[in-house]
């Protein structure tokens, strides 16, 4: 079969051109799915998406534990009824890690909403930063013949096997929020390297010379590693004195997000070790600000004051300087891209859309 094609329109060209022959007569039952993975030596993700259209189009019935088999056709359905049968039932899947108030909200409601314009439903999954969890929404997906699939993959040093198969086998995925280094994959994420060198220069703007940069673990990270080689750029490109890294824990917590006590603990170690030197502190993402600005309550370090804070991120509202991601604009990018790999057509990949930054109240 032509590699030009997706793998499973080929399989379902080829059935569907069987039925409209009469090789596979009304009533017919079709080999089974693992006989049609044989002999097309395709993948059964392959098989259940060939099929699955089919049923959709109302061209075979798929009864569980029994097999596949051709449905007699009704004069009286008209094309235009099958096409509004099937359109319906156009479906998206998306795997989040999590969303919050201070990020994903918007960009999930945007991908619906523009999936909803495209004819399409959106089946939306959570990983919780579980890979194990990832993997089973993922199979949930696939299982429910979803046509496409959004995913924002877990933190880790190794990318996800299953998602790396999807890919290679020509599923239309789009990754968000990540980029998978040295693989093919159209994604969609904040230009992460411009969004910490405007807080940089935007520190700079207000007279800071030693600001530090407070991270969490980058490991297999791609987005806060932009974010720190951005961090080291523009402080050079400014003359700005760079002071050793806040390293924090990031808490994987899906509710409230409380502030742990070990890193208010580092925090105060931190502002301790460079008090009366630091005046500027940047950081990585928003879920670490809460815990340097109890620190610096607790021993009255003046964060916020005499020390300037900024962070990526951050809720309605936020009175601190920071950079919000445009999720609206990656979401139109997202579905854009998933729908051009639905239609058969080559996408265009590692998609980086600028951060807009909020003013907050002079610090």
């Amino acid at each position: 079969m032509a590699r030009d094609n997706f793998l499973y329109l080929q399989l379902y060209n080829d059935i569907k051109g069987k039925i409209d022959d009469g090789t596979y007569s009304e009533g017919a039952k079709l080999p089974s799915d693992e006989e049609l993975k044989n002999i097309f030596q395709v993948s059964m993700i392959t098989v259940k998406k060939a099929l699955g259209i089919l049923k959709d189009e109302g061209l075979v019935q798929r009864i569980p534990g029994v097999g596949t088999f051709v449905k007699e056709r009704k004069p009286n359905v008209t094309e235009e009824i099958k096409e509004v049968v099937h359109s319906s039932s156009k479906k998206i899947g998306i795997v989040l890690e999590h969303v919050s108030s201070s990020y994903g909200l918007d960009l999930l409601y945007r991908i619906d909403q523009r999936a909803e314009e495209q004819g399409y439903k959106t089946i939306i999954r959570f990983s919780y930063y579980n890979r194990d969890k990832e993997n089973d929404e993922i199979d949930f997906l696939i299982n429910s013949e979803i046509d496409g699939l959004i995913v924002m993959p877990c933190h880790g040093k190794y990318y996800n096997p299953k998602i790396l198969k999807l890919i290679l086998e020509g599923f239309p995925v789009v990754v968000i929020d990540k980029k998978l280094d040295g693989i093919s994959v159209p994604s969609v994420r904040t230009d992460n390297k411009q969004a910490i060198q405007e807080l940089v220069k935007n520190l700079w703007n207000q007279g800071c010379k030693n600001i530090g940069f407070a991270t969490s673990e980058i490991i297999g990270t791609s987005s806060l590693q932009d974010r720190r080689n951005g961090f080291y750029e523009a402080a050079q490109e400014c003359n700005i004195e760079t002071l050793p890294e806040c390293s924090l824990t990031f808490e994987e917590i899906i509710y409230d997000h409380p502030v742990g006590e070990d890193n208010i603990r580092k925090a105060m170690d931190y502002l301790m070790e460079h008090k009366g030197k630091i005046d500027g502190i940047v950081c990585a993402e928003y879920s670490l600000m809460p815990a340097i600005l109890e620190a610096s309550r607790r021993i009255q370090a003046g964060v916020g004051e005499e020390i300037k804070i900024c962070c990526v991120d951050g809720p309605s509202g936020l009175p601190i300087t920071h950079m919000k991601q445009n999720e609206v604009e990656m979401g139109d990018k997202v579905i854009d891209l998933l729908i051009s790999q639905i239609n058969g057509k080559k996408a265009e990949t590692d998609i980086m859309v600028p951060a807009i930054m909020i003013e907050g109240q002079k610090q």
